[in-house]
């Protein structure tokens, strides 16, 4: 599982969570998209409902089960849920690809 393959595929999730809340603005979709705080492109519901897309795709699609949002999560100095960006490497840290996927960039540079 690489990076760029989880924020396309979030970023996808994105375009549709917000046209479910009425927003005809795709470009407010991508990678440093803000899901939190007062500029979140997406109210607190269709966060919600977005987390738990992303699980299900993870676990259709990639064959990982994670819990995005857990104690740990909450408790972390800053938040994983910031952006596309940092749910990304909070998905890759959870499922042991960080390492993985930070090595293979390396390689194709």
């Amino acid at each position: 599982m690489q990076k760029t393959d989880l924020i396309e595929m979030m970023t996808a999730l994105l375009v549709d969570a917000l046209k479910e809340e009425g927003s005809d603005d795709p470009e407010r979709a991508g990678a440093g998209a803000p899901l939190l705080g007062s500029d979140a492109v997406l109210s607190s519901i269709g966060l919600v409902t977005f987390i738990t897309g992303v699980e299900s795709v993870l676990e259709e699609e990639y064959e990982v089960a994670v819990t995005l949002v857990s104690e740990e999560a909450f408790s972390r100095r800053q938040s994983p849920f910031r952006t596309i960006d940092t749910l990304a490497d909070y998905i890759l840290e959870l499922s042991g690809d960080a390492t993985n996927d930070a090595v293979q960039e390396a390689v194709s540079e």
